[in-house]
């Protein structure tokens, strides 16, 4: 072979060799700037919304010199950090022998009424694109919110529609609520994993208040024990003026003129005394509540027709109830029962004329597993089965208006509530179960068939 023909070989293999490594080379620097690359961010309050914003992401490897920027939000690209924190790192290694580094960092003295722009990252690279947020206004103008129910499980198979239907419906939504059950076993990385896919960049940019329900609860290895998901106070920086021991499961919310309430129902069924201290807390919080609206979330309902042999929780009852109509709390925000129910006409100590209302309880499902209630038993004014539903609360002044929709937009349930100068809430329902049908399982049964 002449030396023409060798060169030309020799030039090819190197060629080759160059076309393989050069590739794996900037592999591992993708692979690794993936791995320091911040996920999961988050939007969530631990302080007050008006003038106060945490933020909480996570890297896969720790970074060198992680960093939370805000400046304010203009029509230039340009944007000059008003404030650069360092956030608290917290190093979590999963059940599944997986490691994740958590950050979170809460802005201070913030503007009430301001748009803000945020971004997370690293100071030696890899910063997110710069997200917005706006701080409430702290008076009467109107805001709405997102209330969903149990997703739970199939999470990216069927929970992302509803989560992504709500969102596309009121972007501008002050928060999107969860009734508890976001995943099915709270120690599992894959489902939170899921459970972030599902939302994609939604916590990002709109706030989400989290619920603790059962299933955010369940076993360690080697426990005796269900404990609070490892993932829960790393992911959410949330309130800590719960209950002692319940900080950041138990918590209040003033928004605007509205005082959201969220209170762990697991915790409570725990014992009398786990119901006793959640119970004074709640007496006290209602008590001193300078806010025209309060709402409560939590996830067992105290009314339930479900089917099954879970749904009746009356030491929930006994204890809440009298509570919620002593102080006139508003609406009653559950979930669990997996369906959708309303109804305004369940009272225990007072009496209520007709044409008002008081505590309106609700019970919704965006998820997959559906269950059916025992017509019997029944207490809703209104019921959806076998539907995904998503929520929308708005409220302006004294005025609050309440819609359901389905998954695919469909107007469902429709109320309101107006604030009068004296008795309870005049209640004005635009939907009834009578003038317009309900949503059943096939057949038009209460209870899917066996």
């Amino acid at each position: 072979m002449d030396k023409q023909h060798l060169d030309m070989i020799s030039s090819f293999r190197f060629k080759t060799i160059l076309t393989f490594v050069f590739p794996l080379f900037l592999l591992s620097n993708f692979t690794l700037a993936q791995s320091t690359f911040p996920e999961h961010v988050i939007l969530t309050w631990s302080g007050d919304p008006a003038t106060s914003q945490s933020v909480t992401w996570r890297t896969k490897n720790p970074v060198a010199a992680p960093l939370a920027q805000i400046g304010l939000a203009t029509d230039s690209p340009t944007t000059l950090p008003l404030q650069s924190i360092t956030p608290t790192v917290q190093k979590l290694e999963s059940d599944s022998n997986q490691t994740h580094y958590y950050y979170s960092a809460t802005f201070q003295n913030l503007i009430p009424g301001q748009t803000y722009l945020y971004r997370v990252g690293d100071q030696t690279g890899g910063w997110t694109g710069w997200n917005d947020f706006s701080t409430p206004k702290n008076d009467a103008s109107p805001y709405s919110f997102l209330y969903l129910g149990d997703i739970q499980n199939d999470i990216l198979e069927w929970g992302t529609r509803a989560v992504r239907a709500a969102y596309a419906h009121r972007p501008e939504a002050a928060f999107m609520l969860f009734a508890g059950d976001c995943v099915n076993n709270g120690h599992d990385a894959s489902q939170w994993q899921e459970w972030f896919r599902a939302l994609g960049h939604i916590p990002s940019v709109m706030h989400i208040v989290p619920v603790t329900g059962n299933h955010e609860y369940d076993m360690l290895p080697g426990a005796e024990e269900s404990s609070l998901s490892v993932f829960w106070n790393a992911q959410f920086e949330l309130p800590k003026n719960g209950p002692k021991g319940l900080e950041e499961s138990a918590y209040y919310i003033d928004y605007n003129s509205m005082r959201l309430i969220v209170l762990n129902s697991l915790i409570a069924l725990n014992s009398e005394e786990d119901l006793r201290i959640q119970t004074e807390w709640l007496e006290t919080v209602l008590k001193d509540n300078p806010q025209t609206w309060t709402v409560i979330s939590y996830h067992h309902p105290l009314f339930s027709a479900r089917d099954g042999r879970h749904g009746d929780y009356p030491e929930l009852r006994n204890a809440w109830q009298p509570i919620f109509e002593k102080h006139q709390v508003d609406l009653v925000l559950q979930g669990h029962d997996h369906m959708y129910g309303r109804g305004n006409r369940q009272y225990k100590t007072i009496e209520v004329s007709k044409g008002q209302a008081g505590p309106v309880y609700l019970i919704s499902v965006a998820g997959p597993k559906q269950y059916g209630i025992l017509e019997e038993k029944r207490w809703m004014d209104r019921v959806g089965l076998n539907t995904q539903f998503y929520q929308e609360i708005t409220i302006e002044g004294d005025l609050l208006q309440f819609r359901a929709y389905t998954v695919l937009g469909d107007l469902y349930d429709s109320f309101d509530l107006r604030k009068q100068e004296k008795g309870f809430n005049q209640f004005v329902e635009h939907i009834s179960s009578e003038s317009h049908p309900e949503k059943l399982f096939p057949g038009g049964l209460y209870s899917p068939k066996k």
